[in-house]
């Protein structure tokens, strides 16, 4: 029996709790969640142009997921890429071999061949860009391009852009004035409350099995203490309390466990 199903059978669960992959009665809708997805909805609704901005670790990736999976309309087409580097044709060439437009002999050329494909679609086309504070000047600069291109007509597709709160401050940037007036949706998301955190930590387990709440209040105090409400260092600590709470035979994760889990992850 492997470590992992060993602390599964401990506390009888059918997953790991705080992994990567969420199960749907595991996804927490918190406030801040709630109203970032409404927010992209509402782009996808009326084909306006998003910007998602969110800290590491805060589940951005996730509320994209969902948005994408959940929300969007059957006559809607997703592409969603992660980007931190467009390579040698930049990013309109990269959008172009995504859609299967053939590149042209100038950047201006292979993007206004892209909004014409783009246009003639019959579904309206959602273009994904996440981690996009990692894109170059330069592909800020290409996205500009296709929105000027695109100034006097019905909008090809929708552009949602989400990334580090380091984009937007880029974008406010003059340089990118133009860019930064285009994106009609702005949407944040941001860490848990106390409150959340709480509520975080006894769904997650219940989805996949547990029948009781596995955390002591100390525990939770502890774990938002630490994290911050960050998702991804919450899931980190919270699946090392776990570990720590089997290894001694509990059923229960208190205090005692969290601190565990910080000093092991501090000095792993």
């Amino acid at each position: 029996m492997t470590t992992v199903d060993k602390l599964l059978h401990h506390f009888g669960l059918s997953a790991l709790p705080f992994d990567r992959a969420v199960p749907p009665d595991g996804l927490l809708r918190h406030p801040s969640f709630a109203e970032a997805a409404e927010r992209l909805r509402f782009a996808l609704d009326t084909r306006a142009p998003a910007l998602l901005v969110a800290a590491p670790g805060t589940g951005k990736s996730v509320l994209l997921e969902t948005v994408c999976r959940e929300l969007a309309p059957p006559d809607v087409r997703v592409v969603a890429t992660a980007l931190s580097s467009c390579g040698p044709f930049g990013l309109v060439g990269q959008l172009a071999a995504r859609y299967g437009t053939p590149v042209r002999r100038t950047t201006a050329q292979t993007a206004a061949a892209l909004l014409d494909d783009l246009g003639r679609s019959p579904k309206t086309e959602v273009l994904v860009l996440d981690e996009a504070h990692r894109l170059p000047d330069a592909s800020l600069e290409e996205l500009r391009l296709l929105g000027q291109l695109d100034f006097d007509r019905r909008a090809p597709f929708v552009l949602l852009l989400a990334g580090q709160p380091s984009l937007r401050d880029r974008l406010q940037a003059p340089d990118f004035e133009a860019l930064w007036q285009r994106l009609a949706v702005r949407a944040a998301l941001h860490p848990l409350t106390d409150r959340e955190t709480a509520e975080y930590l006894d769904r997650r387990p219940r989805a996949v099995g547990a029948r009781a709440p596995l955390f002591r209040p100390g525990a939770v105090d502890r774990l938002f203490e630490h994290s911050r409400g960050i998702m991804r260092r919450l899931n980190q600590l919270a699946t090392g309390a776990l570990l720590a709470a089997a290894h001694a035979g509990r059923k229960h994760v208190d205090h005692a466990d969290v601190e565990t889990a910080v000093f092991d992850d501090a000095h792993a």
